[in-house]
């Protein structure tokens, strides 16, 4: 019998006479008796004149029985195909799909996943050289998502054409979703492979308004069946997260029903439920049943806990402005911005995704193209990573809203003037609030440790406020230099730590006890 590995793909493939590029619901996938009643419903996917496919992931252990069950050329004639395969363990380091779970990620086997994410848009349309140099550079890093588009980009730096693209063209000069091109699709499943042996999951972009093309303007038809191939041919994978649209609002040719069409499209017919967001670039998209997380285009990142909030879900920071040297506002952050972004972002509660943008005169920015990288903020947003992983549990962020004092004071300490502050507070609109939302401490915490970032503030010394059971160990972290000095024990209580008065700086409180885990 056949064997696959627990998350891997059993495909089958197939000849048959049709001119679609999708053949819905044909095949019908059951678990052995042993597994909880596993049962999918699964659409084969046209591979080449003739020759269709459908892709299996399983999520237990245990046999398989599928049949395909497809219509034949007379108004009652079937053809049928069945078979067995039997899943066996995953494949070393492979953990399954990511979830999420309450304000985070985990993956299937319930292991934590952090993303820490990167930015390469095009890079699936570029040369086999560069995007074979991009894997590697990707390989090299610490990122573990990779936000991409499936459509080719044009915009400054990215005005070539790629050699070939997703569909044929009709006579008209349309593109016709049904004559897929072969050699786009089988270039885009060994680049899925590849970021899948790496541990990388694809946030896979499926519109985008940076087009001379036309995939922006295809009719609702033709992009409803272009999104059912995507989960037909792609859903196997399982390092594969959907993303309706990078800046959704700029797709002139499309609106709120024609969105939400594509998310209940995808919540309805991926069999195994991969996670969904859309992006946006001035107004979030109002939550909805199909969205899993909230993918966000913003600097102001003392909002997060306001959306985790309002939206009560994951809240992913996937574009902050990207590390470069460009002419454009969004491509010149220094390396300490992008780092103090990552910090900032995880000290609210949220994640958040590195890109760069180095001017080149050959035009191959990572951002858009992929390559390698120039920039020095990668080993430092490593050095928070390794962090993160080495903490125990996950660390929350103590909610707040616009309207929230930023002194924190409890309401035994609050006086007459801390209450009429607060009466101010609740009468001031929301657009006038950022600057008292960027005074709440930045701090994230479990039972066992907390981590405070001070930012691009340079206090000589700063307060923790720990519980007055226990005792902890505190560190001074320099988020630049990469370093963490241990500058005191035993402490409890309300605890005054010295700061060097520089930008940059971090503090860890951990439990005693828990000291052996880092």
């Amino acid at each position: 019998m056949e064997q696959v590995t627990l998350y891997g793909i059993y495909e089958k493939e197939f000849t048959y006479d049709a001119q679609t590029a999708v053949l819905p619901g044909c095949c019908s996938v059951t678990g052995s008796s042993g597994m909880a009643d596993t049962v999918y419903t699964i659409s084969a996917f046209r591979k080449g004149e003739g020759l269709y496919a459908v892709r299996i992931m399983p999520e237990q252990q245990g046999v398989y029985r599928y049949r395909i069950l497809l219509a034949g050329n007379g108004e009652t004639e079937e053809w049928k195909l069945e078979g067995e395969f039997v899943c066996v363990e995953p494949q070393a380091g492979c953990h399954g799909k990511v979830q999420t779970m309450e304000d985070g990620f985990v993956y299937a086997d319930r292991t934590r996943f952090l993303p820490f994410g990167t930015t390469c848009y095009a890079w699936i349309h570029q040369p086999v050289q560069l995007q074979e140099q991009t894997v590697k550079t990707l390989g090299d890093s610490c990122f573990n998502k990779l936000r991409m588009l499936l459509f080719p980009k044009y915009m400054p730096y990215n005005e070539e054409d790629p050699a070939v693209y997703p569909f044929e063209q009709g006579e008209d000069g349309s593109w016709d979703e049904n004559r897929i091109v072969p050699a786009y699709w089988d270039n885009l499943d060994l680049r899925l492979c590849q970021l899948s042996e790496l541990g990388i999951e694809a946030d896979l972009i499926l519109f985008h308004p940076y087009d001379k093309w036309g995939f922006a303007e295809m009719t609702q038809e033709a992009s409803l069946r272009y999104v059912s191939y995507c989960i037909a041919r792609l859903a196997a994978y399982h390092n594969v997260w959907w993303s309706l649209a990078n800046e959704y609002e700029m797709l002139m040719k499309k609106d709120m029903q024609d969105w939400d069409a594509y998310g209940s499209l995808l919540q309805r017919e991926d069999p195994y439920h991969h996670l969904i967001s859309i992006h946006q670039i001035l107004q979030l998209y109002p939550k909805r049943a199909w969205m899993t997380h909230c993918s966000i285009q913003s600097g102001n990142i003392d909002f997060i806990p306001a959306w985790k909030k309002e939206y009560r879900l994951p809240i992913l920071i996937d574009e902050c402005g990207y590390e470069g040297d460009l002419e454009y506002g969004w491509g010149n952050l220094s390396a300490f911005d992008m780092v103090d972004r990552f910090w900032w972002t995880v000290s609210r509660g949220g994640y958040c995704t590195h890109g760069e943008t180095f001017h080149r005169e050959d035009a191959v920015l990572w951002w858009g193209k992929g390559g390698v990288l120039h920039g020095e903020s990668e080993p430092r947003i490593r050095f928070l990573q390794e962090l993160l992983v080495q903490l125990p549990g996950c660390g929350r962020a103590a909610a707040h809203g616009p309207h929230t004092n930023p002194n924190g004071k409890t309401e035994q300490e609050m006086t007459d003037a801390d209450r009429h502050f607060n009466r101010l507070l609740e009468r001031t609109p929301v657009e006038n609030l950022s600057g008292l939302m960027a005074e709440v401490p930045k701090v994230i915490s479990t039972d066992t440790w907390l981590l405070r970032y001070y930012g691009r503030t340079c206090p000589c010394f700063g307060w923790l406020n720990l519980p007055e059971a226990g005792q902890y160990r505190i560190e001074v972290i320099d988020v630049w230099e990469m370093t963490r000095e241990t500058v005191l024990h035993g402490a409890a209580g309300r605890t005054r730590i010295s700061l060097p008065a520089r930008p940059g700086m971090a503090v860890l409180a951990v439990k005693e006890q828990e000291d052996e885990l880092l």
